[in-house]
């Protein structure tokens, strides 16, 4: 059972791995692979090639951001006066 698991993990961290611009993935996987590279804000899949922007992931929860949700998540903390 905790080898499943592993597999788990290292598919999705390999999925993950494909999440930069230099990269390209058929349309059928951008569909398969949606819910684990897309934004967790506004539910943008950061594999399509129309995304350029950066991808930010949180190193605590491993939720996933686009460039422009993570900038709004930054300046609300910086106004609030709350930090990593």
């Amino acid at each position: 059972m905790g080898n499943k698991m592993n597999e788990e993990e290292i598919r999705k961290e390999r999925i993950r791995s494909l999440l930069t611009p230099d990269v390209l993935v058929c349309k059928d996987c951008r569909e398969k692979y949606k819910e684990l590279t897309s934004c967790s804000v506004c539910g943008k899949n950061m594999l399509d090639p129309t995304y350029k922007g950066m991808v930010y992931e949180c190193p605590v929860c491993g939720k996933l951001y686009c460039e422009t949700c993570w900038n709004k998540l930054e300046g609300a903390k910086e106004a609030k006066g709350l930090f990593h």
